[in-house]
């Protein structure tokens, strides 16, 4: 099922574009969700990382698609983004917030199932699974390959990633309910690890590109079998 949304402030426009996406899924097969935003503000208020793509329209009243855009890529730096504009000058503009692609009004149709084409395959290579959090500064996606580690203190969350360091609300429990349990596991009550990045035990610690947790001794057992069974796996 992909998810899609269209933020567009003419109806017009957004009726055609959402007739487009629903052709698309007819003709190649598949399932698709088309949400309509008539309003970037209103889109990004109520917005929870739960897009697979976003069609978003540059020329809007309010707040324009591009600054709507770099708004978006705090929230969600995963998903898709694709501008509808009238100028192609854009073009350029959308290397900055990591656009897919842009499509130039009037839409037309073959260019149109080419570039859902493009996104429909990248969505379907993604790697491992995702998870959405409430960080900080706002809802967050992360990809479960990218996170190192994750650190609980005091009922704020620590998530160790690749793209750097960021906090959330939340518990350790829940976290591991949604990450896949072949891929982390605990290596004492404060640390949940992703077994991909372990460089190495010494000791009493595991080595986690660089950083070096404790291994509990209640832990020690199920966490060295786990670190065992994931790479006896050939992962």
């Amino acid at each position: 099922m992909v998810r899609a949304a269209i933020v567009e402030d003419e109806p017009e426009a957004a009726n055609l574009l959402r007739a487009m996406i629903n052709r698309y899924f007819e003709a190649r097969g598949g399932d698709c969700t088309v949400t309509v935003f008539d309003n970037a503000l209103r889109f990004l208020d109520v917005y929870k990382a739960d897009f697979d793509i976003v069609f978003m329209d540059i020329e809007m009243p309010d707040l324009d698609g591009m600054r709507a855009a770099e708004q978006l890529r705090k929230l969600d730096p995963l998903v898709l983004l694709v501008f509808v504009t009238n100028m192609q000058q854009y073009a350029v503009k959308g290397y900055a917030v990591d656009a897919l692609d842009f499509v130039v009004k009037p839409i037309e149709q073959r260019a149109f199932f080419a570039l859902l084409d493009k996104a429909v395959r990248i969505l379907s290579n993604k790697p491992g699974a995702e998870i959405t959090v409430r960080s900080m500064t706002g809802v967050r996606r992360i990809s479960a390959a990218r996170i190192r580690y994750v650190e609980v203190r005091r009922h704020r969350l620590t998530f160790h990633t690749e793209d750097g360091e960021f906090e959330a609300w939340g518990n350790l429990r829940d976290i591991e309910k949604e990450l896949p349990s072949e891929m982390f596991s605990r290596c004492n009550i404060g640390y949940l690890v992703s077994l991909q990045h372990v460089s190495g035990v010494d000791g009493d610690d595991v080595v986690v590109c660089g950083d070096r947790l404790k291994i509990s001794r209640p832990r020690r057992k199920e966490f060295m079998s786990d670190l065992a069974n994931y790479f006896g796996s050939g992962r």
